[in-house]
């Protein structure tokens, strides 16, 4: 069974793996994790780093680099 927790990070969905008098014992991964997960995708465009991205090592996506 799975609930919804309110963190301090904000709301979480856990799995409730097992319910006694005074306590539960939840877990907190993602359900998915474990699990083997396969991808299908498509490149439909490609371009060149700018010299912004090549100087830090990394792509900034569409809009450029946001602190």
């Amino acid at each position: 069974m799975t609930a919804v927790l309110q963190t301090d990070q904000g709301h979480r969905e856990v799995t409730i793996v097992k319910v006694g008098k005074f306590m539960a014992t939840i877990d907190i991964n993602h359900p998915l994790a474990g699990k083997q997960l396969n991808f299908e995708l498509s490149v439909h465009d490609i371009r060149d780093a700018t010299p912004e991205e090549i100087s830090h090592g990394h792509a900034h996506g569409v809009g450029g680099h946001h602190h």
